[in-house]
């Protein structure tokens, strides 16, 4: 029986790193759009409640913030990329401080958006749109650049409500966990990686 279960583990194991594999190929082609879900923040993950007093924009005591193991899960997603030779265009980030500051240790440059604040369950338009949307060179040229855009935001954004049908329904990721969009009309959702 233990030898059994030790050849499952070992081919759930491979079977999980082809998947990944695959996506990382494709990712070096470049034309997709990552999300991830902010980093390590303190708790355990099913009760990780926002506080009453955080407020967008607002790095203060009173918000949720990264702590030092989700400071080094973001040193390593972006140390990761970088090693596997993923070309990375636009980030973008939420504007809570745990979004800004993964962004800023994995990749050093965000720009901050309104558009990734998520409420359950009110559609946002803007995100839908960014999400279905080529990579481009620039904000007024949609001429796609052979990278991927990152966007840094929350797990309760592909809830049902905020997206279209398409993207909606994806089970939360996890702090750091990244989802693989191939932008579109519809958008299709490749696979979930961790790139740490």
């Amino acid at each position: 029986m233990k030898k059994l279960l030790v050849i499952l583990l070992l081919l759930s194991a491979n079977v999980g790193w082809a998947q990944d594999q695959v996506l990382i190929d494709r990712l070096r082609q470049g034309g997709l759009n990552i999300f991830i879900r902010h980093a390590i923040t303190p708790g355990s993950d099913s009760s990780k409640f926002n506080p009453p007093s955080e407020r967008p924009n607002d790095c203060s005591s009173g918000s949720r913030q990264l702590n030092e193991e989700g400071r080094e899960q973001s040193r390593r997603i972006g140390k990761r990329i970088k090693e596997l030779d993923i070309p990375i265009g636009e980030v973008y980030s939420s504007s809570f401080c745990r979004c800004e500051e993964t962004a800023k240790l994995a990749f050093d440059r965000f720009t901050t958006v309104e558009w990734l604040l998520i409420k359950p369950g009110t559609f946002q338009s803007q995100l839908d749109r960014e999400l279905r949307s080529v990579p481009s060179a620039g904000f007024f040229s949609k001429t796609p650049t052979g990278k991927n855009n990152v966007f840094v935001g929350h797990a309760v954004t592909f809830l049902p409500g905020t997206l279209s049908n398409e993207l909606s329904l994806v089970r939360l990721l996890a702090e750091g966990e990244a989802l693989i969009i191939e932008p579109g009309s519809p958008p299709k959702k490749l696979g979930r990686i961790k790139f740490f």
